[in-house]
This record gives structure tokens, C-alpha cells and sequence, in this order.
């Protein structure tokens, strides 16, 4: 999962959401993580990390790889997850109440009076995701072009990456299929590990 995808999945408070970002970005146990940040963030980093592990070894997923261009298969994990948040940006009003663009002015707003939480590094990318809207711009074919491009520049063996939104077309409804499939068990996941969260039923 990609981040409209972690955000979505975290719980609609803006710890779990800054936790949900964070899990890409910061390393340590549970414990150690727990001396840096408030339990909530913590909470929301650790569910970002089971929603990673649940992804990576699901069936849906390891079937997915063999749509991609052989020079991209050892990519999936980057790839896939950005179809994912393409798919979900595209069927959005399939899992929110909330329209797309709602929801997205309420991130970026929890992004900008959490920097303490963030640090100096990680909002400045915060601060860049606001102004390009990634959130919003993964739902396009050309929204994603454009995210391969930056994904791949930030380092020189990610260059296969160019291009990967044209696996995407050449194979739209293998994919679409996947995402339906999956997404709803993910969903199924977060509800698990937060009772009372977004997803759990009354």
C-alpha cells in the first residue's frame, strides 16, 4: 500500500494518520519507538507496518508480479503499491463516505500542524505532497506517469521504474480485479488491529 492507501486505512485521528506516513520513513522497535513519539503514532507506524507484511505475502499480490515487465518484477513492491492507491483514488466513493478531495485537504491540514511529530526532512516532503497533490494525482494515468518519474529519480537502480504506468494499461483489468479483491481484506485488517476504528462495525 501506498500512502492515500496507509492513510486511508489508519484510524481518522491525526496520530494514527502521522504514524501511518511515518512507517515508511522511520526504523526502530516498538519500544524504542515509543521514547520519540506519542503511543498514538506509535499505534499508527506499527499498523502501517502489519498492513506492509500482510501485503507483501498475499497471494493476490505475488500473482500480481507476473503482469509486470520482467525488468520491473523485482519492483512490485513500489509498483504495485502505486496501482493500488491508483485504484483506490479511482473507486474512492466505494470505501468513503467522504469525497477524495475532502479527505485530502484533511491530510495535508494534519501534515502541516503536526510538523514536531514529522521532523524538518519528512515535512519537507509533506510540504511538496500538498503542492503537487500526489494524493489526489495518483487516480490519473498521467498522475502516475509522473510519479514513476519522481520515484525513480531518487536513486539511479530505480530508473526501471519509467514507464510503469504502461503495465498498468496493458494489463487495467487484471489489476482493477486485483484491488477488488484484496483492498476489502486489507480493509478487514485495520478494523482487527483497531476495534472501534473507521472500518469495524457498530
Amino acid at each position: 500500500m501506498n500512502f492515500l492507501a496507509h492513510f486511508h486505512l489508519a484510524q481518522p485521528t491525526d496520530g494514527s494518520r502521522i504514524g501511518a506516513l511515518l512507517g515508511d520513513f522511520v526504523r526502530g522497535t516498538p519500544e524504542s519507538l515509543q521514547t520519540r513519539f506519542p503511543p498514538e503514532v506509535v499505534d499508527g507506524i506499527i499498523l502501517h507496518r502489519a498492513i506492509d507484511r500482510f501485503t507483501d505475502s498475499h497471494q493476490i499480490f505475488l500473482k500480481s508480479k507476473k503482469f509486470l515487465s520482467q525488468p520491473r518484477q523485482r519492483f512490485a513492491g513500489i509498483i504495485i503499491d502505486i496501482y493500488f492507491d491508483h485504484f483506490l483514488a479511482q473507486f474512492w466513493s466505494n470505501f468513503s463516505e467522504v469525497s477524495l478531495k475532502t479527505f485530502t485537504a484533511e491530510i495535508y491540514e494534519t501534515l502541516e500542524r503536526r510538523t514536531a511529530w514529522l521532523g524538518p526532512e519528512i515535512s519537507q516532503i509533506t510540504k511538496r505532497m500538498k503542492i503537487e497533490n500526489w494524493l489526489e494525482t495518483y487516480g490519473t494515468i498521467p498522475g502516475l506517469a509522473l510519479t514513476f518519474r519522481k520515484v525513480s529519480q531518487r536513486r539511479t537502480f530505480l530508473t526501471p521504474l519509467i514507464g510503469a504506468e504502461e503495465d498498468l494499461k496493458n494489463h487495467y483489468q487484471c489489476f482493477t480485479t486485483a484491488f477488488r479483491s484484496f483492498y476489502p481484506e486489507v480493509m478487514s485488517l485495520a478494523s482487527e488491529r483497531n476495534p472501534g476504528g473507521p472500518f469495524s462495525s457498530p
